[in-house]
């Protein structure tokens, strides 16, 4: 279980009715599914911009289930690294890699019964140091207590030879935070940074999220607690961004405007960001309708300081892309169509020319998410449906230097997710 507040109780029953229809379109699937994806392997490589490089098989070292997020991948050397929620020896979550001649090899296993503090079901994605070692979070294990039933969650550090350290255990509210579901951040010194879902001082006993650091010696500090009012609350999967200076740049799900239309005075969510010293700027608050509202995902920021992101568009299952500049001024880039719930779980990618990059999870043509470029000119592109022979539900992406783009999905494929590689 996760740490639960009453006010993220709708947000709880709309992951359940999205879950239940996944399931439900896994049971119409299963039995086309061994004839449609030998026919989806055996199209020519050189005729499509997708390619589908691994699928997960149910049983074995990374397989994923309904309800779980696709890992963004870690590229180095021409070698993947990434995790999954649960698979493994204990069914716990993997870190994997995936090499350019396209095997698999399950690097750690989470095993919480081995280990007391050892995490569970990594949801973020994973940074490397020069030394070769990976760092990453889990939203649960470490700690447990009334409050964190199946743990509040651990960074942890996983050696060349595979071998784990727990860097910090949290301990929930009001001294910590809990249930990390982003991922970390490095300054250029070691620092790690990352947020939570809940604890800290904020919101009574349970905490509205904080942003953390993590000294190279495994000091934990929380540099700022949401309080739920005008300075956000509840950032959700929000892997932060870091300027030159150090300042970081992230998004709460709640809090802002607490009039906001539809949020039941929880408010509608907030662009911030927090200095080296922990204090925290809004830089912009979603007023629902097609301000925005509710962002579940980081940001990516571009040279000039301009902050890119998605959110849903109030009053409709349609996400949105905005554009934050530093004066705080928001600007609605693209409304994604779609009849359905698009459910972006994942930040948007933004390269060199200025183009973004993004995912839907049940979006497209078939319902199953899709791929999708917005050029700096605002032309909207999808690069790839995804129909469930070739994947369901993407996450984050991961792009090269060439421009080919990388990623995973939690579902589709034999059915519980694939690695896919799309040349735009």
């Amino acid at each position: 279980m996760i740490l639960m507040l009453s006010d993220t109780l709708n947000h709880v029953s709309s992951r359940a009715h999205v879950t239940k229809k996944i399931a439900k379109r896994w049971e119409t699937c299963a039995t086309a599914l061994a004839l449609l994806f030998a026919l989806a392997l055996a199209l020519p490589a050189h005729a499509q911009q997708f390619q589908l490089l691994y699928a997960f098989p149910w049983g074995k070292t990374g397989d994923e289930r309904l309800g779980r997020k696709a890992s963004s991948l870690l590229r180095v050397n021409g070698n993947f690294y990434g995790t999954t929620t649960v698979g493994g020896r204990p069914n716990q979550g993997t870190v994997f890699e995936f090499t350019s001649s396209g095997a698999l090899t399950n690097l750690y296993s989470f095993n919480r019964f081995r280990n007391s503090l050892d995490g569970s079901s990594p949801f973020g994605p994973l940074i490397r140091d020069r030394a070769g070692n990976l760092y990453g979070t889990t939203p649960y294990g470490g700690t447990y207590s009334g409050d964190c039933f199946d743990g509040c969650g651990t960074v942890f550090k996983l050696s060349p030879t595979g071998e784990e350290t727990i860097l910090h255990t949290f301990a929930v509210a009001p001294a910590d935070g809990a249930n990390p579901y982003g991922g970390l951040t490095a300054d250029s010194v070691g620092n790690l940074y990352g947020t939570t879902f809940v604890g800290g001082s904020g919101c009574a006993n349970q905490g509205c999220g904080t942003v953390y650091k993590i000294t190279p010696a495994g000091v934990e500090t929380v540099l700022y607690s949401f309080t739920g009012g005008a300075d956000g609350s509840i950032p959700e999967e929000v892997d932060l961004v870091i300027d030159s200076a150090g300042n970081l740049y992230g998004t709460t799900s709640k809090g802002g405007d607490l009039t906001c239309l539809g949020s039941r005075g929880e408010g509608c969510g907030v662009v911030f960001k927090i200095d080296p010293t922990g204090h925290e700027t809004v830089l912009y608050t979603f007023t629902g309708g097609l301000s925005g509202e509710y962002p579940q995902t980081g940001l990516a920021r571009d040279s000039l300081g301009n902050l890119y992101g998605m959110a849903t568009a109030g009053g409709s299952n349609q996400d949105l892309v905005f554009k934050v500049d530093p004066a705080g001024n928001e600007t609605v880039l693209y409304v994604i169509p779609g009849e359905d719930i698009n459910g972006s779980r994942a930040a948007l990618l933004l390269d060199p020319a200025g183009n973004l990059f993004g995912t839907t999870a049940y979006g497209g043509s078939f319902g199953n998410g899709n791929v999708f470029e917005l050029s700096s000119q605002g032309v909207y592109t999808s690069l790839h449906d995804f129909n469930w022979t070739d994947g369901s539900s993407p996450g984050g992406l991961l792009r090269d230097s060439t421009g080919n783009l990388y990623g995973t999905t939690i579902l589709g494929g034999f059915g519980w997710g694939v690695i896919f590689k799309i040349t735009p």
